[in-house]
């Protein structure tokens, strides 16, 4: 394997303001249980649906697309940066356009390609060249971010997309109360010894040199989301995969300096346990985030009922990342080449 340097000492001063706002997530979804963002949203979710957004805004836009689908309702993701190319199969449907800052050139010019019916912004900051040209705006509450890897936006829009997905399809299975008790498990998990686990595995992972992170279903955008933060946060080489394609050539790649990560629950047992067996040969790090594991795979983050489990994944992979940064000496709230939103000169 081929040595790379690790901070001796973790320098708990690095990406205080990540930490933070991964801890106040919480909170955040408790003002959203209590708002009506998710019932104003599925009011207007009629007719095919697109959901535009860039990084982790494309992937909350994936879960929200796989949540309607479910119920039977026509939507799907399309990255901003390629609607240009997409435009002409998705013009005029109602558009959820999801961007934390509400200034990504990239949506906005999604949207002079696609030329929605009705356009709804999804977003952090409703003044905002976003927010004055949607026909309706939903501020999703989730309060400032200053570090650049987005926490809080991202889990807030998630909750908002999967309780209007439930509204949609008639079912009360993601109501605020399930949301609540959500939010006070994962507030307890926070001050409780199980951090301890995520920050020991996060010592393990800091020197390794690939991160591959397998979900399905809900899962599979999780997966491209904790990579994202993995390279935002930690600079090492990380991908998301959906579980099943992982096996299609991609697990060629790991060896005894690789992670693999399980994003799992009961319905992912089958697709992403098989990889994760099969991973074992090779030497590679194994870990399961989420309610269930296989094999005795250490098992990390707090136990929650399923309408909301997908928030716990996100709590716990973005903690994961702040610790491995940490180890490797790495100040995870400014990483290195990267703004809060990119928006042209």
């Amino acid at each position: 394997m081929i040595a790379i340097h690790v901070a001796t000492s973790v320098a708990v001063d690095l990406g205080v303001n990540f930490e933070r706002e991964i801890r106040e997530q919480p909170d955040a979804w408790e003002r959203i249980a209590r708002s009506d963002a998710a019932s104003r949203l599925a009011a207007v979710l009629e007719g095919e649906i697109v959901l535009v957004g860039s990084g982790s805004s494309l992937f909350a836009a994936q879960l929200g697309a796989i949540a309607l689908r479910r119920r039977g309702v026509t939507a799907h993701a399309v990255a901003a940066t390629e609607a240009q190319g997409d435009a002409k199969a998705y013009q005029d449907r109602a558009v959820v356009a999801i961007s934390q800052s509400g200034r990504s050139s990239d949506v906005l010019a999604a949207l002079d390609a696609l030329r929605p019916r009705c356009t709804v912004a999804l977003t952090n900051t409703a003044e905002s060249p976003l927010g004055a040209r949607a026909d309706l705006t939903i501020d999703i509450g989730a309060g400032p971010e200053r570090a650049i890897p987005a926490t809080k936006s991202v889990s807030c829009t998630i909750a908002i997309l999967l309780s209007a997905a439930s509204l949609v399809g008639g079912e009360r299975t993601r109501g605020a109360d399930a949301l609540i008790g959500t939010a006070r498990t994962v507030r307890t998990w926070l001050v409780d010894s199980g951090v301890n686990d995520v920050m020991r595995a996060a010592a393990d992972i800091a020197i390794r040199h690939d991160v591959m992170v397998l979900g399905t279903d809900y899962g599979a955008p999780i997966a491209r989301e904790t990579a994202l933060k993995f390279k935002e946060a930690t600079y090492l080489h990380a991908e998301g995969f959906e579980a099943g394609e992982f096996r299609h050539g991609s697990a060629a790649m790991v060896d005894g300096s690789s992670v693999v990560i399980g994003i799992m629950d009961r319905d992912a047992i089958e697709i992403v346990g098989q990889p994760l067996r099969e991973a074992r040969k090779t030497g590679a790090l194994r870990y399961v985030v989420g309610t269930l594991t296989v094999d005795e795979i250490p098992r990390l983050g707090p136990i929650v009922d399923d309408p909301y489990n997908t928030l716990a994944w996100l709590v716990t992979v973005q903690l994961l990342a702040l610790y491995v940064a940490r180890a490797r000496g790495i100040d995870s709230d400014r990483p290195r080449g990267l703004t809060k939103a990119i928006v042209a000169e």
